[in-house]
């Protein structure tokens, strides 16, 4: 069994924030397979939107993180449940690149507290970058 956990949050990055999105990525590529995660995240260069799943200590872990990062505030969970399998087991953080072109996916997603559109995004998303 594994928990899974998707969120939208507000970035309070500069307009170039690539090198902070450069270490959030090397962050989470190393540390998530030590704790067990896979996921994907999205930058829009107004928004994060971000899908884990693994173990309930190591997605705790990782979420305590996350809601210390001062990269970002707002942080609104829109999925929280439990799951027999991964639906992003391949990647310990998918990434391609902001996306501003999402933008009004995640904007709908945090103003209606709704992330099935988003997930479905996503789910285009990663099949688009194997």
């Amino acid at each position: 069994m594994f928990a899974t956990w998707l969120y939208v949050s507000t970035s309070t990055l500069e307009e170039n924030g690539n090198d902070e999105i450069a270490s959030i990525r090397s962050t989470a590529q190393s540390r998530n397979p030590g704790l067990g995660l896979t996921g994907v995240l999205i930058f829009s260069g107004r928004h994060f939107a971000q899908f884990l799943e693994g173990p309930d200590a190591g997605l705790e872990t990782m979420k305590a993180s996350i809601f210390r990062d001062q990269r970002h505030c707002g942080i609104l969970a829109l999925q929280s449940q439990s799951t027999e399998r991964r639906r992003y087991g391949r990647w310990s953080l998918a990434y391609s690149g902001r996306a501003t072109f999402i933008d009004r996916v995640l904007s709908e997603a945090l103003r209606e507290s709704d992330g099935r559109k988003l997930l479905s995004c996503m789910d285009h998303f990663v099949a688009d970058i194997c």
